[in-house]
């Protein structure tokens, strides 16, 4: 892992979950600034690897823990941007919601969820290099059926 000193790094996971057929996607709603939707994600902290970051972040954010999951092992998209003029790095990782019962339970960080279907998640999501991120991650699980 090389970046910079001054460079940001941040990890999280899309997650997904299957109802009737279709494929939704968990989206959060920031509770600070615009009130952006995002899947779960946060910074790297030292020594602490991109999956491990995401599960920490989804876990701190969505109260979804690691074995409520399904991790896709061979998906990985990263993206770079800059924030207030600093560059950031963020890795999204893949990932399907065993029980669909199982709840979100929100950190102060969020004020809103939802399970959305993808032409919906691009709507929310305003940022069009996640936007291709999600439209990735579905053309990924359509080939591989999952």
């Amino acid at each position: 892992m090389s970046s910079s000193a001054n460079e940001l790094r941040a990890s999280g996971f899309v997650i997904f979950r299957m109802v009737c057929n279709q494929i939704e996607y968990l989206l959060l709603q920031t509770s600070y600034g615009k009130h952006h939707w995002t899947p779960p994600k946060g910074h790297v902290d030292p020594g602490e690897s991109d999956l491990e970051t995401a599960l920490r972040e989804t876990e701190e954010e969505s109260g979804l823990r690691k074995m409520d999951l399904h991790i896709i092992e061979d998906f990985n998209k990263t993206i770079k941007y800059n924030v207030r003029g600093t560059p950031k790095t963020a890795v999204y990782l893949l990932a399907e919601l065993i029980r669909l019962d199982t709840p979100v339970k929100l950190s102060d960080e969020h004020q809103d969820f939802k399970w959305v279907p993808l032409d919906k998640a691009c709507k929310l999501v305003e940022h069009q290099t996640l936007q291709e991120v999600l439209k990735e991650c579905s053309t990924f699980l359509q080939q591989n059926r999952i």
